[in-house]
C-alpha cells in the first residue's frame, strides 16, 4: 500500500492528518503487509495513533507511549520546555502525574545534571516512564519520594488531571473509549487534583522554587495559590490558558 493510497483510506475516516499519519503507520510497519493492515484496522476503530506506532515526538525527543497510558499532548511542549528553563543546571525536579514522563523526559535532557524524579499512581505508566529512562515511582502527587528531598525541590511540573467530571462526556468520542478517566476526571469543578498539588508542593519545594502545572479555561483565575507569589498564567501562541506558574514564598 502507498502512502496515497493509505492517506486517501484514512481521509475518508476522517481523520485531518490523514498523510502525516499514512507515513508513521508506513514507517512503523516497516514492509510488513500484514502488520500494516492490523495497526490501520487498529486506527480506524479510533484508538490513538501513538499507541499503535509505539511512540511520539515530544519537544524533538521519541517518547515511547505504551497501550493504556495517557499520550502526551502538543500543548504541553511549550510548559516543558518552560519548565526546563526554570530548572536550574544542577537543581532538582518532579513531575507528578507524569504518565510517560514526557515532561521528565524533556527536563533530563535539557538539564542533564540535574535531579529529576517523576510519580503517577497508574503502574503501566510508571512502567512507561521507567522505559523511556525517567526515575518514576508509584504514587498519588508526592507519594513515594525521597524525604530528604522535602523543602529542597527547585521544580515541581505536571500536567494532572483537571477535566470536571461532568464534563468528560464533552471529550472527543475516542478518548475515554481508549484512555483512562484517571488521566482526565478533576473531580466536580475540575480543580480537585490541582489543589491537592499546590498544597503538597508547598512543602517540597525550596523557598524560590518554581510551581508550573497545566491547567485550562478560567481555572487559573479559579485556583488558589496560597504560599505562593509572582503568578503568572501560562498562555499559547492563540491566547489560550495552558498552565499557571508561580514561586513559593520565603518563609516569613
Amino acid at each position: 500500500m502507498t502512502n496515497g493510497d493509505l492517506a486517501l483510506r484514512l481521509a475518508g475516516a476522517g481523520f485531518v492528518a490523514a498523510a502525516d499519519e499514512a507515513a508513521e503507520l508506513l514507517e512503523a510497519a516497516a514492509g510488513d503487509a500484514s502488520r500494516l493492515e492490523r495497526m490501520v484496522g487498529r486506527r480506524l476503530n479510533g484508538e490513538p495513533l501513538e499507541w499503535i506506532t509505539g511512540s511520539v515526538d515530544f519537544c524533538g525527543l521519541q517518547i515511547g507511549v505504551t497501550r493504556g497510558v495517557y499520550v502526551p499532548r502538543w500543548h504541553t511542549e511549550a510548559l516543558a520546555e518552560r519548565a526546563a528553563r526554570c530548572l536550574p543546571d544542577t537543581g532538582a525536579a518532579v513531575d507528578i502525574c507524569c504518565g510517560s514522563g514526557a515532561i521528565a523526559a524533556v527536563l533530563s535532557a535539557r538539564r542533564p545534571h540535574a535531579t529529576v524524579l517523576a510519580t503517577d499512581l497508574d503502574p503501566r505508566a510508571v512502567a512507561c516512564a521507567r522505559a523511556n529512562g525517567v526515575d518514576a515511582r508509584i504514587g498519588d502527587l508526592f507519594d513515594g519520594l525521597p524525604e530528604e528531598l522535602c523543602g529542597t525541590v527547585d521544580l515541581v511540573t505536571g500536567v494532572v488531571p483537571h477535566v470536571p467530571s461532568h464534563d468528560l462526556g464533552l471529550l472527543h468520542r475516542d478518548t475515554l473509549t481508549f484512555e483512562t478517566s484517571l488521566a482526565y476526571d478533576g473531580g466536580p469543578d475540575g480543580l480537585s487534583i490541582l489543589r491537592r498539588a499546590v498544597t503538597g508542593a508547598a512543602g517540597w519545594l525550596c523557598p524560590g522554587g518554581t510551581l508550573l502545572l497545566g491547567l485550562g479555561g478560567d481555572q487559573a483565575s479559579e485556583l488558589a495559590l496560597p504560599g505562593f507569589e509572582d503568578i503568572v498564567v501560562v498562555r499559547d501562541v492563540d491566547g489560550d490558558v495552558r498552565g499557571v506558574e508561580a514561586s513559593r514564598a520565603p518563609s516569613r
